[in-house]
Parts: C-alpha cells; structure tokens; sequence
C-alpha cells in the first residue's frame, strides 16, 4: 500500500520542474539516513519527501488561488508571503486526492517550511532535511553545522535552524512568521528544561534577583 502511494506521489513530483525534482531529491538523500539513525520509518519518510513540495513551484498568486480552492487558511502572514501555503495545500491534496491517511505523514508535509511546537519525529526529520540539502548548505555554510548536529541531536538542530533563520530574516528586512516565532519559543523552553534552565526572568524579576545578590542591573 506505501509503496504504490509512494510511486503515485513522486510519479506527480517528477513532473515539476526540474531544478524542484534535484531538490526533493537531495532532501531524501539526507532524509533516509536521518530516518535510519533516529530510528523513524524510511518509507513514511520516503512519501512525506517526496509530497511535501508539490506546490512549491507555483506562483505567488497561484498558491492564493489554490488555498481558497482546497480551503487551506490565509493568514497574515500567508497573505504577505503566500509561498508559506504550498505544504498546507499539499497535505490536503494528498489527503483528498491521494488517499493518504497516515495523519504523521500529512502533518509534517503540511508544516515542513516553519515547524509547530509540537511535531513527530516524522516531521522533525522532513523539516530538517529540507533545510540542510546540499544546494543549500552551499548558500548557507552555517546550515553544515546544523546538518552535523542533526546526527546528535535532532531537537537542538532544528532549534539552532530556527535561530539561524530568525536572525537571517531579521538582518534581511523579512517579517518574522508568528506561528514560527511561536514554536521557537516553545522549542527554547523545551530545550532550557532539558538542560535543567530554570524558566527565563522577565526584565522585573531579572532586576529584583540582582537586588538581592547586592548588584546594580545593567541600564544599558
């Protein structure tokens, strides 16, 4: 059954362009092996890669076009950057044309471009290989090292990932997406607990602490 799925999708994904189809194709190349080590189903990982830029390619005003047709949501930021909607239109095609069920699989493609607070080692791992194929390791040398964190640990690379992508987008005059910006600070928080953080102070909490220690906080 995945395996005719997995013929069916990547017979639709060989049909875009081409410079699409060699991306896809360096996202499994980082993918499987990601899937072998971390221990997630190659073949669900396999159809997730192969499904989750069907509509990458298209045009800012196809992937409105699109999105209203399969009624996939346009927010904000959708609105402002509509490429944000092709893994949203994906997952619906290939719920309703593809009869795919397997809901893992549906929601990493749905949210490969920016991640959820919340994801599967299914998504964790589409997501991350989308972004440190070897194009683009070539266009970002710092994404070589999120991609050798990624073989250690799979969270703290995608939250490494994330910084990388808020600072670059806030150097380069980009609107920061919220529902992004929302799962980095869960992402952060999850990781301070990990490391055995206590919960960051706000700026009040910070000053009283320094207070009481017999130090003056910063004014600057």
């Amino acid at each position: 059954m995945i395996t005719d799925q997995i013929a069916a999708v990547r017979q639709e994904l060989l049909q875009r362009p081409a410079g699409l189809v060699r991306h896809v194709e360096r996202v499994l190349d980082e993918a499987i092996p990601l899937a072998a080590l971390w221990g997630a189903d190659k073949e669900r990982v396999e159809l997730s890669v192969w499904g989750h830029d069907l509509f990458r390619a298209k045009s800012p005003t196809e992937q409105l076009r699109l999105a209203k047709e399969v009624g996939v949501e346009i927010d904000e930021d959708a609105k402002a950057y509509p490429i944000l909607l092709h893994g949203p239109i994906a997952a619906t095609v290939l719920r309703e044309r593809f009869r795919l069920t397997d809901e893992e699989a549906l929601m990493a493609v749905r949210d490969h471009t920016s991640g959820l607070d919340q994801m599967s080692l299914l998504a964790k791992i589409l997501l991350i290989a989308d972004k440190i194929e070897k194009r683009k390791r070539q266009g970002a040398p710092e994404l070589a090292d999120v991609r050798q964190l990624a073989r250690r640990d799979l969270d703290t690379a995608i939250l490494c990932w994330s910084d990388w992508r808020w600072a670059t987008e806030a150097r380069e005059g980009y609107r920061i997406q919220a529902s992004h910006w929302r799962a980095r600070q869960h992402w952060v928080e999850e990781h301070h607990a990990e490391i055995g953080m206590p919960p960051r102070a706000t700026g009040r909490a910070f000053a009283a602490a320094a207070r009481r220690e017999g130090l003056a906080p910063s004014r600057e």
